[in-house]
Parts: C-alpha cells; sequence; structure tokens
C-alpha cells in the first residue's frame, strides 16, 4: 500500500522543471518564457514558439494578471539606436518554430505595478487564434541574453 501511495504521489505531482517553461495550446508549444529583471515599469517577453499542430496559429498578444496589456514589437536598427515598432499578429504555421528573441520580436509591457526581479515569475496570458494560454515568465538577470535553460531539449 505504502508504494501504491508513492506511485500515485509520483504521478499525480507535476514536473515542477517542465512546468516552469513548457506551455502548450491547440497544438502550439511555448518553450522558455522569460523576461530581464527590470528597475522600472517595462519589460520585454521572450520565449520559443514550436507549432505541432495541423493549423497555422496566431499570436495575437498577452497580458499580465493584473491586466496589463502586452503588444507585439519587432526591432529596427535607427539612427544607431534599436527602435520598437508595433506588429500586427503573427502566424505561425504547422511544423514551423518563431523565436522571440532579444533585438528580433518581443512581447513588449509598459505600467507593470513593481520592476521585476531576478528569480521571480510573471504570470501572463498569452492571446493566440487557438485560444489563450497561461504562462509564467522567469524572469532572468537584468543583462541575460537568453532563458537559463536555454539550449536543452524537451
Amino acid at each position: 500500500m505504502k508504494h501504491l501511495l508513492l506511485a500515485t504521489a509520483l504521478l499525480t505531482t507535476p514536473l515542477a522543471a517542465e512546468e516552469t517553461h513548457l506551455f502548450e495550446v491547440g497544438g502550439l508549444e511555448v518553450l522558455h518564457p522569460w523576461t530581464n529583471a527590470t528597475t522600472h515599469d517595462h519589460a520585454l517577453l521572450y520565449m520559443e514558439l514550436h507549432n505541432e499542430g495541423d493549423a497555422p496559429v496566431e499570436i495575437i498578444s498577452a497580458r499580465t494578471e493584473d491586466g496589463v496589456n502586452g503588444q507585439l514589437v519587432g526591432f529596427r536598427l535607427a539612427d544607431g539606436a534599436m527602435v520598437a515598432d508595433p506588429l500586427p499578429p503573427i502566424p505561425v504555421a504547422p511544423g514551423t518554430e518563431l523565436a522571440l528573441e532579444p533585438d528580433v520580436i518581443a512581447i513588449s509591457f509598459d505600467g507593470l505595478p513593481a520592476p521585476l526581479e531576478e528569480g521571480d515569475h510573471l504570470e501572463i496570458v498569452l492571446e493566440t487564434s487557438a485560444g489563450e494560454l497561461a504562462v509564467e515568465v522567469a524572469v532572468e538577470a537584468a543583462d541575460a541574453r537568453q532563458h537559463s535553460h536555454a539550449g536543452h531539449s524537451h
């Protein structure tokens, strides 16, 4: 009986590592969502998106649990400085990937209620054409250029 209880507990306990950086809705897998620690109310969110489904999935926007709206932005160099421009929804075709990464594409949040501290998590809802997806975003170091778990497979 003791072994049965232990086995049941192990099967019903989610794996913490997987919970914190792999999420899925409608065939769209979201891996390694992260942002940098901040000293202000602005943050840029990054992640890897893999469409394992049979239909395209559009990435529309996101919002925090506090109701702060985020929008997709693309970066370009203008007069020697990086500039973020709003983007329309981005489709991720079946069998393809999209990387939201520094200086390329991100979800931009303005008006966060407090600065983000390294080691914390930010709860967001990713809005896609396949539905909404609750995502836990890791807060990395202020100078990070990738998620601390980037590079390993799932």
